[in-house]
């Protein structure tokens, strides 16, 4: 194989980050990350309400910059840059104009919410949701049956209709709905008619409903029903989709210029960040790959005719190719996961944020040290603490629905819990039961794929909270009654668009293929303690009784 270098691009909630690759060997070359300016000062944003908004120049900046880093690292390099594939949060999509622009870039929205790209998390589109499950439940054909016959709130349509019925003149303004997985490719391609691009098969069957089964996306007529107001969008949404494995087309002359990149550069079509990690960390059939981060995703594959068709009830998605090519993957998650204990984290940050630190005072920047030093420290604290608790069977329990359930059995209206407080309960003890509200959660979800004759024979931990937390691993493991491998890749999610690129790029036949010599990398591993999971156990059956989950 001639030099060859590809970079893999992963847009995930809080940053954008970049991997420049070598195409024969897989070492990373160089590396960059970017976080969003705008998100990091939460604007346009309401936590309370659920509503979580990201500004498109923010993903336009931090493009700019990670590749512009990549590429001043390593000079020699650039000229044999051969392709470069994206990744994105999902569903996290956002109204455009005729021109494929979003309509946060016009001076008119440059400050409205509703015209941006709403982050995958934005549950205000819960009752839009519910009608569209009601809908597909009532319909001659259950549209949402590739997502466990319910549509999320964090799904493509159930967003467009809710921003649509918000805002006249967004219905006036706005001509299509695109995914940040199909826009950062139409950016860097110069595609700027919405209904042509190239979009990410992924994505729109994972997230809006499209199947081969019925012949693309739902018919006119199921729209019209929902609201006529979804019909001028339906029409000019791109019809065409492609895997992964394949081209979204050339970058422009002038983005390369910009970028100092080779004219030719081949785009691929872009993935969801979960279905990207899972690439990279070298999923095959049997693998179950964990990516633990602000949420999770849970993402195992099947062969096609192994499945025969059979759907699996409750899950978040369920679409052939959608990983990798010729094989079913699955998608399951927690709506909530590294959230959860960052929400604790804030909570007990609260006095430092409100009573230490004076911006007015004169030893303010002393005192905004010390607030960041003991926000820095304190998870890692509280996890040393709780891995040497005793585990007993009247410790706090908590259930892990702060954000709802996303799966098994989608309940979003769930809240959630923390219950056997007593006077003596400490702060690691509550953090313990959250950690380990997430653990159960992950149970739930593997003994449903199981269930339904998903293969798992081995579980593989990818993402911040598996690089970063070795408690909340062994957790994992010790709850499941599984061993868990976390392998040393940091940017996993990037390293499967690395994997894309090389396909498209020409370098190796196929997905396998890359991933056979690309995809490498040492792991540690995590043993479940035997002793532990009697009594895990007997709390897990706690737990699920909360939820209106199965019981044994």
């Amino acid at each position: 194989m001639k030099e060859t270098y590809v970079i893999g691009i992963d847009y995930g909630t809080d940053s954008v980050r970049a991997l420049l690759v070598d195409a024969a060997t897989g070492e990373t070359i160089a590396d960059s990350v970017f976080s969003y300016p705008r998100w990091g000062r939460q604007e346009y944003c309401s936590p309370a309400e659920a509503c979580f908004r990201q500004h498109p120049q923010d993903y336009l900046d931090g493009l700019r910059h990670v590749i512009g880093e990549v590429v001043a690292a390593r000079p020699d390099a650039a000229p044999h840059i051969r392709a470069v594939s994206v990744d994105t949060t999902a569903s996290t999509p956002c109204l455009v104009d005729r021109t494929c622009t979003p309509l946060a870039l016009r001076p008119e929205y440059a400050d409205d919410p509703d015209a941006m790209f709403v982050l995958w998390k934005d549950h205000t589109a819960q009752r839009e949701a519910e009608e569209i499950t009601a809908l597909c439940a009532s319909s001659e054909i259950n549209y949402a049956r590739h997502s466990g016959n319910h549509y999320s709130a964090e799904c493509f349509w159930a967003k467009c209709l809710h921003l649509l019925r918000g805002s006249r003149r967004l219905r006036r303004d706005a001509y299509a709905m695109v995914e940040l997985c199909d826009w950062i490719p139409a950016v860097l391609t110069g595609a700027d008619d919405p209904s042509a691009i190239r979009a990410s098969h992924c994505a729109a069957g994972s997230k809006q409903m499209w199947a081969e089964a019925w012949g693309g996306f739902p018919p006119e007529a199921f729209f019209e029903a929902l609201d006529p107001a979804l019909l001028p969008i339906v029409r000019n949404i791109s019809k065409t989709n492609r895997t992964c494995d394949h081209a979204a087309g050339t970058i422009t002359p002038a983005w390369a210029q910009a970028l100092e990149l080779p004219e030719g550069v081949v785009v691929g079509v872009g993935n969801i960040d979960a279905h990207a990690g899972a690439v990279g960390a070298g999923i095959r059939c049997g693998t179950v790959v964990l990516n633990l981060g602000t949420s999770a995703c849970h993402m195992a594959l099947m062969p096609s005719d192994e499945m025969g068709g059979r759907l699996v009830e409750g899950i978040f998605g369920q679409v052939d190719s959608s990983i990798v090519p010729g094989m079913v993957g699955f998608e399951a998650g927690l709506s909530a996961f590294g959230d959860v204990y960052a929400w604790f984290r804030n909570l007990l940050c609260w006095p430092l944020e409100e009573l230490l630190v004076q911006p007015g005072a004169p030893d303010a920047q002393a005192r905004q040290r010390l607030a960041e030093e003991c926000r820095d420290k304190i998870m890692g604290r509280l996890a040393e603490e709780a891995e040497r608790l005793e585990l007993r069977a009247d410790m706090p329990l908590a259930t892990d629905w702060l954000n709802g359930r996303r799966n098994p059995y989608p309940a979003p209206e769930l809240t959630g819990t923390l219950t056997g407080l007593r006077l003596s309960t400490t702060a690691p003890e509550i953090y313990y039961a959250f950690a380990e509200a997430t653990a159960f959660a992950t149970k739930a979800i593997l003994d449903h794929l199981a269930a339904n004759g998903v293969a798992i024979e081995r579980l593989t931990g990818i993402g911040g909270i598996s690089q970063k937390s070795p408690f909340v691993m062994q957790l994992l493991a010790d709850v499941t009654g599984r061993e868990i491998s976390v392998i040393d890749c940091k940017q996993a999610c990037a390293m499967g668009s690395v994997v894309y690129a090389t396909v498209i790029a020409g370098c190796y036949g196929s997905v396998e293929e890359a991933q056979r010599a690309l995809c490498n990398f040492p792991s540690r591993r995590y043993t479940p303690r035997a002793e532990r999971h009697p009594l895990l156990m007997q709390r897990y059956e706690r737990y699920k009784a909360q939820g209106g989950l199965p019981q044994r």
